[in-house]
């Protein structure tokens, strides 16, 4: 195995298809499989299920894959060690993110970030939690920024910050005009207002679930919505009230000027904030200092009360 014949195989596993393959690396499907049938010949087992729609890998196949993985992950640390010894980090940076988080957490360090690393660059992938987990354990991402409550064993979880989970209501609600923004309230204090919360199925639902529970209250649930930036603009614009991370409201000042927020005491969070890798394949320098920076920034912002 060579490798560019590993990275020809991961790219099938990865797109799902030779035709998607054969694209995203800039040959023709022939070429391709092709070359997939000489690796073949030269494994001396097939390495994909002819016939299978996306393509489905054998035994031999996958072991091949766990091999290639390797071998890619090995080529890829020595080129970043070889590139520190000459004083700067060139490299490429695979960064999964949770879904409807994106616009709120590489924003905030992104141009620290490329100042320190201009030859370093960021490929970044927006998906739900599950779905982060299996592209770390794959080798398809170096790190995932995530809430976890159930760490994977194979995964290394290293915590960013811890949530606070805020109330924030629409300025004409009568929980606004009664009460100033910034306080700290009791959740009945929004008894009679509409709500908005997370679909069901949507991982915070449970946790707002129990905060509203252990308050007894059963709110007037008007709509859910399970993207934070479309439910604050849903709370301006027809006054409604919603739950959401701390984080995530101060990450917008334009939204932090429309809103009222209020404080739901020491046992609003979730399930704290990470950085997520696989445990056999450490991160590199720069993704380190990625950490560090979003710890730093988080640390800042969550510290702001008024």
């Amino acid at each position: 195995m060579n490798t560019r014949h590993a990275r020809l195989i991961l790219a099938i596993v990865r797109e799902g298809s030779f035709t998607a393959a054969a694209k995203a690396l800039s040959i023709t499907q022939p070429t391709l499989s092709q070359t997939v049938r000489q690796i073949e010949t030269q494994l001396g087992e097939p390495i994909f299920v002819r016939g299978k729609t996306p393509p489905a890998l054998t035994p031999a196949g996958a072991l091949y894959v766990e091999a290639a993985r390797r071998i890619v992950q090995t080529e890829t640390q020595l080129a970043e060690a070889i590139s520190l010894l000459h004083g700067h980090a060139v490299g490429t940076l695979r960064i999964g993110l949770m879904r409807h988080r994106s616009e709120e957490l590489l924003p905030q360090v992104l141009s620290d970030f490329l100042s320190g690393y201009p030859d370093v660059h960021l490929e970044v992938r927006e998906e739900d939690i599950a779905q982060l987990e299996q592209m770390l354990l794959r080798g398809d991402l170096d790190m995932a920024l995530l809430t976890c409550d159930r760490p994977h064993p194979r995964l290394e979880y290293r915590q960013i910050a811890s949530e606070e989970v805020v109330l924030i209501a629409g300025r004409q609600t009568a929980l606004a005009r009664r009460i100033s923004s910034g306080s700290t309230i009791g959740l009945r204090e929004a008894a009679q207002e509409r709500f908005i919360l997370p679909t069901r199925d949507y991982f915070r639902r449970r946790f707002f679930d129990d905060l509203l529970a252990a308050c007894s209250l059963h709110p007037n649930v008007c709509m859910c919505c399970d993207n934070v930036g479309a439910a604050m603009r849903a709370c301006v614009s027809a006054n409604l009230v919603t739950l959401c991370p701390f984080i995530s409201l101060l990450c917008d000042s334009g939204m932090m000027q429309r809103l009222s927020h209020y404080h739901l005491g020491t046992d609003a969070y979730l399930p704290p904030f990470y950085m997520a890798y696989a445990k056999d394949q450490p991160p590199a320098p720069y993704a380190e200092s990625l950490y560090t920076m979003l710890c730093n920034r988080f640390r800042a912002m969550s510290a702001y009360r008024i």
